[in-house]
């Protein structure tokens, strides 16, 4: 009897390990990629899982405060009440200083916005000046910026540029309204020429990326300076 009590206890022991373990159960881990903190909560809970947040990092394709990487991997085989280290996209980009690019011939400060985390502009402004592309101001979001101005990373920086003496230059202003130009388009055409874009009048547009130049002021062939605005007014496709 003694004996067969203990196998009888020894039994016992190791079934109840094998349930408390989980012995040889394993769970699939999810994909968390992109997913929200309340989407990783809910999802642990539903697959008995556990989440840590071990970093942030900044990528700006990626939405806002979402999951971008996670160890273990998706698909990997864990036991439960595994914790799934994550890394999520920040909330916020990281800032840093405007460097001085004023004087500075274009390409050479646009490698130099590159090294910094920003991007350079297409469609940089004319000024009179005698030399030739030399970065005479910077601006963001349409307002001239002073070198040290903290800029969040990923930031479009656009170029007041030198335009060699040619400001005294007339040049026939283009037709925008000939086959179906968008904006891009068109402010890529002007600055061909030393032209800058002014006025968008896109009232009731609701896609200012795909709508298309139905009208311009001043009309094409008309003689202005090297430098000068046209002024265009936008419709949908």
């Amino acid at each position: 009897m003694f004996i067969i009590a203990v196998f009888l206890l020894i039994f016992l022991l190791a079934l109840f390990l094998r349930i408390y373990t989980h012995h040889g159960e394993s769970l699939t881990v999810p994909d968390f990629k992109g997913r929200t903190v309340a989407e990783v909560i809910q999802l642990c809970e539903e697959k008995d899982l556990r989440y840590e947040i071990k970093d942030s990092v900044f990528a700006q394709d990626k939405p806002k405060l979402t999951v971008v990487d996670q160890n273990p991997k998706p698909n990997a085989k864990v036991k439960r009440n595994r914790c799934i280290y994550l890394i999520l996209n920040a909330g916020k980009a990281p800032k840093v200083p405007m460097p001085n690019l004023k004087d500075i011939q274009r390409r050479q400060a646009e490698r130099i916005l590159l090294s910094n985390g920003l991007i350079p502009g297409i469609h940089p402004e004319y000024k009179p000046d005698l030399a030739l592309n030399v970065v005479l101001e910077i601006k963001v979001d349409g307002k001239i910026v002073e070198p040290g101005t903290m800029i969040e990373k990923g930031k479009t920086v656009e170029f007041v540029l030198a335009d060699g003496g040619r400001g005294g230059i007339l040049e026939p202003v283009p037709d925008l309204t000939i086959g179906a130009k968008t904006l891009e388009e068109a402010k890529t055409q002007l600055a061909m020429m030393y032209l800058n874009l002014g006025k968008i009048d896109s009232t009731d547009v609701k896609n200012t990326r795909t709508a298309i130049i139905y009208k311009q002021n001043p009309l094409p062939g008309r003689k202005i300076s090297e430098g000068d605005i046209v002024n265009v007014w936008l419709k949908d496709k």
